[in-house]
């Protein structure tokens, strides 16, 4: 799944919760559920084992959509202000959801051969329910709107 959902898990979780111990690890968790539900992202360890890089197209994807998610994520905690405790509770949560594909990106961009990122790679790949490009995309947009609603109910 793309960056942004995951963040906006993150969001949805500290908005409407304020214990850290219950936060933290819901996000971070939210990250392996959510990879369960149809979605289509850019197939970053094929690309790698199959051409040895990344396509241009896939680091602009990424790169554009880990922009989004740190930008709207940033956005949605400041919402709480002046509660300077609630804004950084949903900026750690955004940072738990997204943790989990954050430790892969040493493999991925800095050709780091570390075997405990090679195992998360290994178990986030057989989470994953990957579907064509016009339904994946579809259905990240129908989670995102759904947090929003979330969000701001």
């Amino acid at each position: 799944m793309l960056e942004l959902p995951h963040a906006l898990a993150g969001a949805t979780i500290a908005s409407k919760l304020n214990n850290p111990f219950l936060v933290f690890p819901l996000a971070f968790l939210s990250n392996f559920l959510l990879d369960i539900l149809p979605h289509w992202n850019p197939h970053l360890y094929t690309e790698i084992t199959r051409d040895h890089k990344i396509s241009q197209k896939s680091k602009l994807i990424v790169f554009t959509d880990t922009t989004l998610a740190l930008f709207t994520g940033t956005a949605l905690a400041l919402r709480f202000y002046p509660d300077f405790s609630k804004i950084l509770l949903v900026l750690f949560s955004c940072f738990f959801a997204v943790l989990a594909d954050l430790l892969e990106a040493p493999y991925f961009f800095l050709n780091s051969q570390n075997k405990y990122i090679l195992k998360l790679i290994s178990f986030q790949r057989r989470l994953q329910w990957n579907v064509p490009p016009t339904f994946g995309i579809f259905s990240q947009i129908i989670f995102i709107a759904f947090c929003f609603f979330l969000i701001f109910s």
